[in-house]
């Protein structure tokens, strides 16, 4: 869905974000003039089935004074859903209040009445900013509608066991995210998943818990082989940027994971990410992508994760 013609030089984003807390980092990503905002899940902390719960909580963050300066600074905004917005922890396909999550969350980001994905299952969308010379596409991926239950051992270090034959995204997402990713007019692609995709070895939500769903997201840009495109992600409550190689894939995949506007580790606890170029930040956070057109027929992109201290990493695509 084509949004603007105006070009697209720099976009944050950021996750897990409680409506309770205070939210010191509006003004601070509003310092980086972003042309597009990017939520990337658990933009509110709602966990019920409530539909007076649900408006009450994203009210609750639309009242915030200096996120609604930031809206209003910022000229385009959107985002995907993780499991608190969703309405439940770790929640799947079996979550019965979804199309209430669903009505509410495209309330709160203002998703108009003729989206394509208002008639379908999901909250799968794509959008497309900038000119034909410099054009941006955002894959908004919905990891949550269609996914499949994952089994967890007890315990205190409870960790999801791998399930091989479920789906992560459903077959009618699939088929909707091989054609999003044969667009020829796209020069950066910009994969939003709100779990991470590359991070394999934490025992907490990832694709990895998924490997054949993982496999077949490898294989397919492989495939398809989309022009700079890369992955955004959440959830962790930590901040980190991981590489993997992949077959067929002339460059490394990067997801950058940003994590959290306001929740992030007490501490920082011994984990595994054997793909990680970076330490992790356990500091309140957002992301950043800056886009140098000076060469529209080889970009060059730059991905940081920053916060109230300034910059923590950046990673050139």
């Amino acid at each position: 869905m084509m949004v603007t013609d105006q070009v697209i030089d720099v976009i944050a984003f950021g996750s897990c974000n409680s409506e309770l807390k205070e939210q010191p980092l509006w003004p601070v990503i509003a310092q980086e003039d972003p042309d597009l905002w990017i939520w990337t899940g658990d933009n509110v902390y709602a966990d019920t089935e409530d539909p007076v719960k649900f408006r009450e909580t994203y009210d609750l963050q639309l009242a915030n004074a200096d996120y609604a300066s930031f809206v209003e600074s910022v000229p385009f905004l959107t985002g995907t859903w993780d499991d608190h917005d969703y309405g439940v922890n770790d929640g799947g396909v079996e979550y019965p209040a979804k199309e209430l999550a669903k009505a509410e969350m495209y309330r709160f980001l203002g998703v108009t009445e003729d989206d394509p994905s208002q008639s379908r299952a999901g909250t799968h969308r794509s959008y497309d900013y900038g000119p034909e010379d410099r054009r941006v596409k955002v894959i908004l991926l919905d990891t949550r509608w269609f996914r499949d239950p994952i089994e967890r051992t007890s315990g205190e270090n409870a960790t999801y066991v791998q399930n091989e034959e479920g789906t992560l995204l459903g077959e009618e997402q699939w088929a909707w995210l091989e054609r999003q990713l044969e667009d020829p007019e796209a020069d950066v692609t910009v994969i939003v998943s709100s779990i991470q995709v590359i991070a394999a070895e934490h025992r907490f939500e990832k694709w990895a818990n998924f490997p054949n769903e993982l496999q077949r997201f490898y294989d397919l840009l492989a495939e398809k082989k989309p022009k700079n495109a890369f992955i955004i992600s959440g959830d962790r409550h930590a901040g980190e940027i991981s590489v993997e190689d992949i077959e067929g894939w002339s460059d490394p995949l990067v997801d950058v994971t940003s994590s959290g506007l306001t929740n992030t580790w007490s501490r920082l606890f011994d984990e595994t990410n054997s793909r990680a170029v970076t330490d992790k930040v356990i500091d309140i956070n957002y992301g950043l992508i800056e886009i140098d057109w000076s060469n529209p027929q080889d970009p060059t992109v730059n991905v940081s994760i920053k916060g109230l201290e300034g910059t923590y990493h950046a990673y050139e695509i």
